[in-house]
């Protein structure tokens, strides 16, 4: 009996470590209170949990391109749930995307929120339009 208690006091103990765990502040990471804009093109999109990712290339002012991770500030399922598909932002697609940049020195990182496509629509990877920041 005393065994059982215990098992049933760890499996409680390390489910809520686990939980704990998996969530996280965005403000340990990125600095909400400064938001930048990129411009640049899509190499990659991935609609995944905790949180959708985009590549996108960079062409700096000095000619110099360089890759840019892009998080997305809504978890992957409010995304797809939003209406996102692999077209939605497109590879090869020229977007301007505005968001908040990482707190990690020279890091060429951004939490997204808004994605203005090359024909000057708007859609929102988390934060607004309809799509929870999460």
């Amino acid at each position: 009996m005393r065994y059982r208690i215990a098992a049933s006091l760890i499996g409680a103990f390390v489910l809520a470590a686990m939980s704990v765990s998996a969530h996280h502040s965005f403000a340990a990471y990125w600095h909400m209170d400064r938001t930048v804009t990129i411009e640049g093109v899509v190499t990659r999109v991935r609609l995944v949990n905790p949180h959708p990712e985009m590549r996108l290339n960079v062409t700096e002012a000095n000619g110099e391109v360089h890759e840019w991770l892009v998080t997305g500030r809504a978890p992957g399922f409010a995304i797809v749930n939003a209406g996102w598909t692999a077209d939605t932002v497109p590879i090869g697609m020229k977007v301007s995307i505005e968001g908040n940049p990482s707190r990690r020195e020279g890091a060429r990182a951004l939490a997204a929120g808004k994605i203005t496509r090359a024909d000057g629509s708007v859609v929102w990877f988390g934060g607004g339009g309809g799509i929870p920041q999460g």
